[in-house]
């Protein structure tokens, strides 16, 4: 069965990233502009999923694409993006047919809903781990939202996650008066208790 590592460039990523290497499993998928935080690392899929007129404004021309081309590994994106040979379409209406819903948030969602489509079709995982991926600036905070809905289908298909992927699962309530009864169950359902 596969192991999936999703890397962001967030905090999280960056504590490690100088020996990421040392961190990542089975497949190693990245995004974006992530080629400068780990340029030492073979990935198995890039994705750059922006709008291409969006990405012209925000790298400043055609120098991203290049650099994504010298990565030598199948770059999924939604629209043609010039310069990279090795493009594999995202099929986005397909994977979220299959879903029966719309529902994503960012780059790192639709990502997972991808690895979800494929392992119900057939292509099995045993993992998926991540790391930079901690919505932790304004700019990305909303994502979190969305990254814990398809990691809540990750956890029902009984995939393990690892790294910071489930970090939300460990996070405290913000209800006084709920707080500490998760963790309990937790403990019940794990046989502590």
């Amino acid at each position: 069965m596969r192991k999936i590592t999703i890397l962001g460039m967030g905090p999280s990523a960056k504590i490690r990233q100088v020996d990421m290497a040392n961190h990542v499993i089975g497949e190693v998928w990245g995004l974006n502009n992530g080629y400068n935080t780990y340029p030492d690392l073979m990935f198995s899929r890039w994705f750059e999923l922006h709008r291409y007129t969006d990405l012209v404004e925000e790298y400043k021309g055609q120098q991203h694409f290049h650099r994504i081309e010298n990565l030598h590994t199948p770059c999924y994106r939604l629209e043609p993006l010039p310069i990279i040979e090795s493009q594999v379409k995202y099929d986005i209406v397909e994977v979220f047919k299959h879903f029966k819903t719309n529902y994503f948030l960012g780059s790192p969602s639709l990502m997972l809903a991808l690895a979800l489509y494929e392992h119900d079709h057939g292509q099995e995982i045993e993992e998926i781990r991540s790391w930079g991926l901690d919505f932790s600036d304004e700019l990305h905070a909303q994502q979190k939202q969305s990254w814990t809905f398809w990691m809540s289908k990750v956890i029902d298909r009984g995939i393990k996650v690892s790294g910071t992927a489930g970090d939300f699962v460990g996070e405290e309530d913000n209800d006084v008066g709920l707080r500490g009864i998760k963790e309990n169950v937790g403990k019940i359902i794990m046989g502590v208790v």
